[in-house]
């Protein structure tokens, strides 16, 4: 699958910001560049826009969550989640930083990719007829299942009527299994043709 690369100043229209953001953000590591065998850094925006959102959220929750400066020498109060934790250091804290590295970059590239081919593989199973929608199945589980429990609660009458007469412990129980034998059978031939994919024509 073919990756669309922008340059700098193409990804910061794409972004609607100045170029100079872009730069800055990998520098920061907030966001990867792609060297190219010409020296140019590229940028993979499907990826750049992930790790831009998830990278600025990182700062502004820091931001938020920053203990201020001790004044006087005195330690200021720890966070309420660091106090139940037990820390004791305003160190203890800390928010992790953004992470931007080639690794991550590699793991967000491979997630999406993998993210195209399973949703081309069920396109083509729906069109291979592989697939059923889950609607129907659960609608025709419960038709079959209702069916088998109205065929269930007829055996009975229908098995004493042929066994009238019987002595034999053997014969009664062949007509007992024969009939619920018949109605699993039933109920079988309706789940699958309720739940097998329509052909087109």
């Amino acid at each position: 699958m073919a990756v669309r690369l922008l340059t700098k100043s193409e990804y910061a229209r794409h972004r609607g910001c100045d170029e100079k953001a872009v730069r800055k953000a990998i520098k920061e590591g907030r966001i990867t560049a792609i060297p190219q065998a010409n020296g140019r850094e590229m940028i993979d925006p499907e990826v750049a826009d992930i790790q831009w959102a998830r990278n600025t959220r990182a700062r502004a929750d820091s931001g938020r969550t920053a203990a201020p400066a001790p004044l006087d020498g005195v330690m200021p109060a720890l966070p309420i989640e660091a106090a139940a934790s037990g820390a004791d250091t305003p160190a203890a804290a800390a928010t992790v930083p953004p992470v931007a590295s080639g690794d991550d970059y590699q793991s967000l590239r491979t997630r999406r990719e993998r993210a195209a081919v399973e949703a081309a593989e069920r396109e083509n199973a729906k069109e291979a007829q592989r697939l059923v929608e889950r609607d129907a199945v659960k609608n025709a589980t419960f038709d079959a299942f209702r069916a088998l429990r109205d065929a269930l609660m007829s055996t009975p009458p229908r098995a004493a009527a042929k066994v009238i007469g019987m002595a034999e412990a053997r014969d009664i129980e062949r007509v007992i299994t024969d009939e619920l034998r018949a109605a699993f059978a039933a109920a079988e031939i309706r789940l699958t043709e309720l739940t097998q994919p329509k052909r087109s024509t």
